[in-house]
């Protein structure tokens, strides 16, 4: 299959559009999003929703980095293994060893990616320098110069994978037989790698009844996944409610004297007049226009990671979201440029608990406190935000939206994508506006509540997260035994049959745990256990062991 100019540049400006959507935090680049649409301009749907379902699942785990480790970027599978899956269809290849094959691209891409996040560090003395100069538009141009090489970097990649397809295609095709083979076996077993790293960060003794729980559910009643996760849900809440009640007597007192506290300062702060503060220049709002100030600002919460570097991380970025606001609190240029050039420093928090942050800054601006004198608490705060929100939504809500969507994009429905990026969006907005109310009412107090709150919140999340990818590891990693033993052409015993009578789904529960060992144990990378799969799927499709 030859693919035109026009359908090249399509995909090149497709996976442009997919890789800022890494920085804006919309789950764009997600295999299971990025296929479709690949399966979109090439006309092979069906084909690209299957990819999109593999790799989805060999991907699952590989949205956060491990001991320093650079996980494979998703684009590989998502764009350059959908083009070679439906190019070379015709010659035999399935979605596996497709997906196999692109972990080499995945790897370059994301060491390209590290390489764009190096070279950003230097944006950030430049935006300062362009404030100081009082150059805005140079400082906004700076603010958002890692989404502008994204872009320019996912249309690269896109566009080359897309016109070199056949050039690809022939040098595949020299490979022999038993590697092919192999990969794609291998390509069968990689999605318990990603199941794997998801299960190091998550799992420990206190889950590892729910992952009991998630392959009993998976192996022997075959609940599907969203049963699992409700199953799950019930008893974490259970379980976690009966511990809080046995703590609930002895702290009661306390805990209403904190609450009664917190209720009767934001009363007290509403009726405050605000006209008692130092002079800094700043242009004091009424409470009712400061918080559709705080509301604006917690929308531009997806632009947190535009400048993103290895400088100060978000601090650029962080810098530019709340510029407009910052504009309107300050119209004296001099105040202006003071209170951005303080605004970027050192950054780092989960985009969807960013409003709490900013609502607390704009309060504390508004009450004649500088940027420096309120940033000590600021980053106190990043700590427990960014625990909360990278536990709650990498590894509990990202995971169930995936596999729900994986799972409806195996059946060649293109609902699974769509309703992973509705769903995915929908919790996420419903996340930043929820947390900008509250950081507006409660305020550093907010802050304090949550730390306390956050080791239940993050357990009960680490509890359901374990069930279902203990019952993905069921239906998500094929392994199937080849061996067999017949006579005059009676088949006399298989192993594949007496495993499934036993245990069934034994054979990617036990992959899935030896590589969680390598990695919680041994310190494995992710890259290491990658080869190790596709060398295992090689060797024991030599051997036969596995079909």
């Amino acid at each position: 299959m030859e693919i035109d100019l026009m359908k090249c540049i399509l995909i090149g400006l497709w996976a442009a559009f997919c890789m800022t959507g890494m920085l804006t935090g919309t789950y764009l680049t997600r295999c299971l999003v990025m296929s479709a649409g690949v399966g979109v301009i090439l006309g092979d749907i069906n084909t690209g929703l299957i990819m999109g379902a593999v790799g989805e699942l060999a991907f699952l785990g590989f949205g956060v980095s491990s001991g320093g480790t650079v996980p494979p970027n998703p684009a590989g599978p998502g764009i350059v293994g959908t083009v070679l899956a439906i190019t070379m269809k015709q010659s035999g290849m399935d979605t596996e060893a497709a997906l196999a094959y692109s972990f080499p691209f995945a790897l370059l891409i994301q060491f390209l990616i590290t390489g764009i996040f190096t070279i950003s560090s230097g944006l950030a003395e430049k935006a300062r320098k362009a404030v100081i100069g009082g150059r805005f538009i140079s400082y906004r141009f700076l603010a958002n110069g890692t989404m502008l090489m994204f872009a320019a970097a996912g249309f690269g990649m896109g566009f080359a994978a897309a016109s070199q397809a056949q050039r690809l295609g022939r040098l595949l095709s020299l490979i022999p037989e038993g590697i092919t083979g192999g990969l794609s076996i291998g390509g069968k077993m990689l999605p318990a790698v990603g199941f794997a790293v998801i299960l190091s960060a998550m799992c420990g003794w206190d889950t590892g009844p729910f992952v009991m729980l998630g392959y009993v559910a998976a192996a022997y009643i075959d609940m599907p996944v969203l049963g699992i996760a409700l199953l799950a849900a019930a008893l974490a809440w259970a379980t976690l409610n009966r511990r809080e009640g046995e703590k609930e007597t002895a702290e009661k007192n306390i805990r209403g004297t904190e609450v009664f506290a917190i209720q009767e300062d934001g009363e007290k702060a509403e009726k405050e007049s605000i006209t008692q503060t130092k002079p800094t220049g700043v242009r004091q709002m009424s409470w009712k226009r400061l918080r559709q100030l705080s509301r604006s600002t917690a929308m531009r919460a997806y632009f947190l990671q535009n400048g993103y570097n290895y400088g100060n991380y978000e601090g650029l970025s962080y810098s530019f979201v709340v510029f407009p606001a910052l504009k309107k609190l300050f119209p004296k240029e001099e105040d202006l440029k003071r209170e951005i050039a303080d605004s970027m420093s050192f950054c780092s928090v989960n985009p969807n608990f960013l409003p709490i942050l900013t609502s607390f800054h704009l309060i504390t601006l508004n009450r004649g406190m500088y940027t420096r004198e309120s940033r000590d608490l600021r980053t106190a705060m990043m700590g427990p935000l960014a625990g909360i929100g990278d536990s709650l939504i990498q590894f509990c809500i990202a995971p169930v939206m995936s596999t729900i969507g994986a799972g409806l994009a195996q059946k060649s429905s293109m609902a699974g994508p769509v309703i992973f990026l509705l769903g995915m969006n929908g919790i996420l907005l419903g996340l930043k506006l929820a947390n900008e109310a509250l950081g507006f009412r409660l305020g550093r107090a907010l802050a304090r509540k949550m730390e306390k709150k956050a080791q239940l919140l993050s357990h009960g999340a680490r509890m359901v997260g374990c069930s279902v990818v203990a019952g993905l590891c069921v239906t998500g990693v094929e392994m199937r035994a080849a061996i067999t033993f017949e006579r005059e052409g009676e088949m006399l015993f298989s192993l594949q049959n007496f495993l499934d009578t036993l245990m069934p789904g034994i054979l990617p529960a036990m992959y899935t745990g030896t590589l969680f060992y390598l990695m919680k144990r041994k310190k494995w990378s992710m890259n290491r256990l990658v080869a190790l799969t596709l060398s295992l799927g090689i060797l024991f499709h030599l051997l036969g062991v596995l079909e």
